[in-house]
C-alpha cells in the first residue's frame, strides 16, 4: 500500500468514527488530534480541521514539524499553513490547474465551505466518484466526516507523497 492509500485509509477510518467535540471543540475524541498543538488551557479546543489532517500525515508516517520554520507564517493546526508550505515546496495544485487530477490520499483545501471566505477548511480526499470528491475531514460542525464534495468547493489540492 502506497503513503497516499494508508493516508487516505486512516483518515476515513478516524472520520466515519466520527470524532465529536464538546461546546469547547474539546474531548475524548479530539485528544489525540489536539495535543501535537499548545494551548494555553488544554480543556479548551480549537477549530480542528487542519489539526485532524496533520494527526492524519503523522499517522500514515510523514514526520513534520508542528510549526514550520519562515517563512510559513503558522503551525499545522491552521489551513494557512498547509496552504503556505505546499506552495513554497511546490506541493499545492490550485483547482485551476486542468493539468492536476486529484487522487486517493491528496489533501483538499475548501474556499468558504464553513462561511470564512478563502482556504478556510482542508480535508484528505479518499476517492474520486464521477463528478463527486469523496473526503474525509475533520471539524465539519465540530465532528469528523466523510462528505461529497463538488469542484465549485474547492480552491486546490496539495500532494505530498
Amino acid at each position: 500500500m502506497s503513503r497516499r492509500e494508508t493516508l487516505a485509509k486512516i483518515a476515513e477510518e478516524l472520520a466515519a468514527r466520527p470524532l465529536i467535540g464538546n461546546e469547547d471543540k474539546y474531548g475524548p475524541d479530539l485528544e489525540p488530534i489536539l495535543s501535537y498543538f499548545p494551548r494555553d488551557n488544554p480543556n479548551i479546543g480549537f477549530d480542528w480541521c487542519a489539526a485532524f489532517v496533520y494527526h492524519c500525515c503523522t499517522e500514515a508516517g510523514l514526520k513534520l514539524p508542528v510549526r514550520y520554520p519562515e517563512p510559513v507564517s503558522r503551525n499545522f493546526a491552521w489551513v494557512e499553513a498547509w496552504l503556505e508550505w505546499g506552495q513554497l515546496y511546490g506541493f499545492y495544485h490550485p483547482i485551476s490547474d486542468p493539468s492536476f487530477i486529484p487522487d486517493q490520499g491528496d489533501l483538499i483545501v475548501f474556499d468558504n465551505i464553513v462561511g470564512n471566505g478563502p482556504n478556510d477548511h482542508i480535508g484528505v480526499v479518499i476517492r474520486i466518484e464521477q463528478d463527486k470528491i469523496i473526503t474525509a475531514e475533520g471539524n465539519y460542525n465540530n465532528r469528523s466526516g466523510i462528505f461529497q464534495r463538488t469542484r465549485e468547493q474547492i480552491n486546490g489540492y496539495i500532494r505530498i507523497f
